[in-house]
């Protein structure tokens, strides 16, 4: 069997909360019976317990189909990793959100919005979790691509998976990740492009976004940021927070489809240095 076909052992030490989930929704209904799943229809409404149903079902799928594109690839990327298990560097522990891996569909519309020449661009994902972004970054053709993680777990989980990918599609090979707290990531000075998939608080955010914008200062350069959210409606707050300095403007994009490979549709925006 290729190495493309061989699937990696999931990381022992991670906790993954997305695995068993249906198996823990079928002990829940048990446990609560048939009067509980009644009262629950009462509580939140038949429209809102609908559409918690539809939620977990989408999960589950999307998850499945994350986990066969690991084993066609030979790496270990899918699933959902809470903080709260992981040995984390910098004091930002509090700020982070839980490491969930990127839908490929996804991926692939928002980088429609990005020139169709990468060659000289660093890609950086910031918060870059078990390597999936990497991964699928590497089939475009940057001349470097960098991860920035500050759990030590998913930096080793990261490597093992670079150094297993392999792609008939990858056109970069130039893949790292850097273990360390985003508010300490010196940038380098090629062009760039930075991923944000909703990593942490906007405090943060606040911090890391300000280092980007003192590094073009000193080095002035191309540089486009996309943000991605698919929860706590961070893109909200993202979006004026990266036009109020002045340095960027939103570029024109399209809203994402729904994507049976995406555990949430994403709400995304793509900012470009003027």
């Amino acid at each position: 069997m290729s190495p493309a076909k061989k699937s990696l052992t999931p990381t022992n030490s991670l906790q993954d909360i997305s695995t068993g989930r249906f198996r823990r929704a079928l002990a829940a209904l048990r446990r609560i019976g048939f009067g509980g799943v009644v009262n629950l229809i009462r509580q939140h409404g038949l429209r809102g317990s609908l559409e918690f149903v539809i939620r977990n079902i989408r999960h589950i799928l999307a998850d499945q189909i994350a986990r066969r594109w690991d084993k066609k690839y030979g790496v270990d990327t899918a699933g959902t990793v809470p903080l709260g298990s992981l040995s984390i560097v910098g004091p930002n522990k509090e700020y982070g959100n839980e490491c969930l891996c990127t839908s490929p569909k996804t991926f692939d519309f928002m980088m429609r919005s990005l020139p169709e020449d990468l060659r000289g661009y660093t890609f950086i994902d910031i918060g870059s979790g078990k390597s999936r972004t990497l991964l699928l970054a590497s089939r475009y053709d940057f001349s470097r691509i960098i991860g920035v993680e500050f759990a030590k777990e998913l930096v080793a989980c990261s490597k093992q998976n670079i150094a297993s990918f392999k792609s008939e599609w990858q056109k970069c090979r130039n893949i790292e990740v850097v273990e360390a707290d985003a508010t300490q990531f010196v940038f380098p000075t090629t062009p760039l492009v930075v991923f944000f998939y909703n990593p942490f608080s906007s405090e943060i955010f606040k911090e890391v976004l300000n280092n980007i914008e003192v590094s073009l200062s000193q080095n002035e350069r191309d540089c486009f940021i996309m943000y991605g959210s698919s929860s706590h409606n961070a893109i909200d707050w993202a979006k004026p927070t990266i036009l109020s300095g002045g340095m960027f403007e939103e570029m024109p994009s399209s809203k994402a489809p729904f994507f049976l490979d995406a555990v949430r549709t994403v709400r995304f925006a793509i900012f470009k240095a003027s």
